[in-house]
């Protein structure tokens, strides 16, 4: 069976504390086995290839709670040529201001970087420290259009059919469930969580995905996320120079604890 991470780059809820900023939601982290019928033929991920000739993959994920309520905001950047990486996201300060706080992936997977913003976005300050390959793999989390399309057209989803908009796009409508973790089940019952996601059929990349909880035959929505897929050719999105660094042995959100060099 195979394990689809649905909510994959969402790291953090909008109410994280600036000391706890990246810290994960439970709920965004959620991830389902899926056993469905698999996905009609004639569905096809574009190949990775021809994404690399058009700039840097921009992706932009809205969460909603399930009362329609804003959960988090989430912006990421890949580079699929160099795979350098970044994402952007909320912070929330302990007097209640919020402000966008960023974390890069770069030099080949092997270097980790966070910045901190002001209310207007303008980078203050940052720090840096040096991956082992254990943490690099830990960190990345955040998928390539390819990753991400490949993901989608795995056999464990069902097609549910097309749809097409008013201005003539094509949507695929796909859906998937399987049981709640054990660890997280409640005690004596078993959660079913159903997962329906629609795709652009051209870009076979994600515009909507819900996700519901289902418990003694009801089923209850636990959140939704929408999706903005673009291409930009900005390479200064991943350039950090000129902003004051700090090195760091160990960092917060990698390893528990901050321990400057």
């Amino acid at each position: 069976m195979k394990k689809i991470w649905i909510a994959s780059t969402l790291m953090a809820s909008l109410a994280v504390t600036a000391t706890g900023a990246f810290a994960a939601s439970p709920d965004l982290t959620m991830h389902a086995v899926t056993e469905a019928q698999p996905v009609k033929k004639g569905f096809k991920a574009p190949q990775s290839a021809s994404q690399q000739t058009q700039g840097i993959e921009y992706t932009k994920e809205i969460s909603y709670l399930d009362d329609g309520s804003v959960n988090a905001v989430v912006e990421t950047w890949v580079d699929p040529v160099t795979q350098d990486k970044r994402i952007d996201m909320l912070a929330k300060e302990s007097d209640g201001t919020i402000h966008p706080t960023s974390a890069y992936l770069t030099e080949k997977g092997t270097k980790w970087v966070e910045v901190t913003r002001d209310k207007s976005g303008k980078a203050v300050s940052g720090k840096f420290v040096k991956l082992s390959a254990e943490d690099a793999l830990s960190v990345d989390t955040w998928k390539s259009f390819a990753e991400v399309q490949a993901q989608f057209a795995q056999k464990g989803w069902k097609n549910e059919g097309v749809l097409e908009t008013k201005d003539g796009k094509k949507l695929v409508k796909l859906s998937g469930k399987d049981m709640l973790e054990e660890d997280r089940q409640p005690a004596g019952s078993k959660v079913v969580i159903h997962e329906y996601a629609t795709l652009d059929k051209d870009l076979g990349l994600p515009v909507k995905l819900e996700a519901y909880a289902e418990f003694n035959g009801k089923q209850e929505k636990q959140y939704s996320v929408a999706y903005e897929h673009n291409y930009v050719n900005d390479k200064d999105v991943f350039n950090t120079s000129g902003i004051p660094m700090k090195e760091y042995t160990q960092l917060q959100w990698i390893h528990g604890v901050d321990v400057e060099k």
